[in-house]
């Protein structure tokens, strides 16, 4: 959990307002996954926000996830490969693998309200913008414990333990540059794109073929993968 200094320092900036600074902001997570005590792979996400356009960016295998909601429930994903400059866009309500994108929260803050409703305050501190509240959720198989920004709408430290198997998530820093954000979904918008549905028709693109071969494109959106391109399971833990 973040000491109150801490917190002070991640919130702070020029005229900092809860509501207006939820909604545009770069945060920074870093992702330690333990066996029996030892780390054994730590991982990166970024989570971008930019009002309606969200983003989970994966660092360690240059693939980013985004999502922006067009209205109410209706949400169009898009997959960025970084470092080939490629997009795969899908179309709002459409159905990939027999699953609809319909769960905005859980993109947007990385925790669904279904999880939410299942959990335990059991602490809170802090005043105003800097309020911190503590969550716990303890079951037959393991405990859950989140430490929770409510005025950004994010997970300040988030811990999962089940069979000896630890997966810890904690927030290294959070930015409210404008300027920088909006230059991270620029450059995305960019890359030269291809519809999902369309995938299969082109088979002299070497990119496309590469990605379906390896499992990216079928592949889930934990975003976490070996260097296989196998997808690692529980990239997100809740």
């Amino acid at each position: 959990m973040f000491a109150p200094l801490l917190i002070a320092s991640l919130l702070s900036g020029t005229s900092f307002q809860c509501d207006a600074e939820a909604s545009v902001l770069q945060a920074k997570y870093t992702i330690d996954v333990s066996y029996h005590g030892e780390t054994q792979k730590t991982l990166a996400m970024n989570l971008w926000r930019d009002n309606n356009n969200v983003a989970h960016q994966y660092p360690q295998t240059q693939i980013t996830e985004a999502w922006t909601l067009v209205r109410n429930t209706l949400i169009k994903p898009t997959r960025y490969f970084d470092g080939h400059q490629r997009a795969i866009e899908y179309q709002p309500g459409e159905s990939i693998h027999g699953e609809v994108e319909s769960d905005w929260p859980y993109r947007y803050q990385l925790v669904s309200e279904t999880f939410f409703d299942q959990l335990t305050k059991v602490s809170e501190s802090g005043s105003g913008c800097e309020v911190i509240q503590t969550f716990e959720k303890n079951t037959d198989d393991g405990i859950v414990s989140l430490s929770w920004l409510p005025a950004l709408n994010l997970i300040s430290s988030f811990t999962v333990s089940q069979a000896g198997i630890e997966k810890h998530w904690s927030l290294n820093s959070v930015s409210h540059d404008k300027t920088m954000i909006d230059a991270f979904f620029d450059a995305r918008a960019d890359y030269k794109s291809t519809d999902y549905a369309d995938i299969g028709d082109d088979h002299t693109d070497p990119f496309l073929t590469n990605m379906v071969n390896q499992g990216f494109i079928e592949a889930g959106a934990s975003g976490f993968y070996n260097q296989h391109g196998q997808a690692i399971s529980g990239g997100h833990s809740h």
